[in-house]
């Protein structure tokens, strides 16, 4: 039987726009990380530790400068893996503002980056094997980089998660 005395409710949603792309590459990056730390310890060199660890740094510079306006397609014809270049970028954009890098944390970016831009860590080059990687950062401190840019940039990712910066949205009102 119909209640007669029920009636119709209407609830109107305001539209709600979220930029979710900076929050995306964190995310990628907090994955990266762990994966990297998940990784068993072995008795001989392995290079997939220092490409999970590179491509965290550099998913969170890339997470900082999406949040500041810069397009993806800007990122990947600009900088591609440079993590030297992805850092300048980023501290012209106001990085400086959430995270200090220290010498030794630059001189272990930059080390890196000796392998990781020209995909040393990805391709089996025999003379990299045979100096041994005799140049290459120290594990530890790549992990203690790429720990401190996703710890120090999960609340920036999140801030402006809700707060984009000006022409980030797109035509369909939605933020990507």
């Amino acid at each position: 039987m119909e209640n007669s005395s029920a009636k119709s409710h209407v609830i109107q949603v305001n539209p709600v726009h979220i930029f979710i792309t900076p929050l995306g590459f964190h995310t990628y990056a907090t994955g990266f990380l762990t994966a990297a730390r998940d990784l068993k310890p072995s008795d001989h060199f392995s290079p997939v530790p220092y490409y999970l660890f590179c491509r965290s740094i550099e998913l969170s510079l890339k997470s900082f400068l999406l949040g500041q306006g810069v397009t993806k397609k800007i990122l990947k014809k600009k900088l591609g893996h440079d993590l030297v270049k992805t850092l300048k970028w980023a501290r012209k954009a106001g990085i400086s503002d959430v995270i200090i890098f220290s010498p030794a944390q630059e001189n272990c970016l930059r080390k890196a980056n000796e392998y990781y831009a020209s995909k040393g860590f990805e391709y089996f080059e025999l003379a990299n094997a045979i100096r041994g990687y005799s140049d290459r950062p120290a594990l530890e401190e790549l992990d203690g980089l790429a720990a401190e840019l996703v710890s120090k940039l999960k609340k920036y990712c999140l801030d402006v998660a809700d707060h984009p910066p000006h022409g980030g949205k797109n035509g369909s009102g939605v933020f990507l």
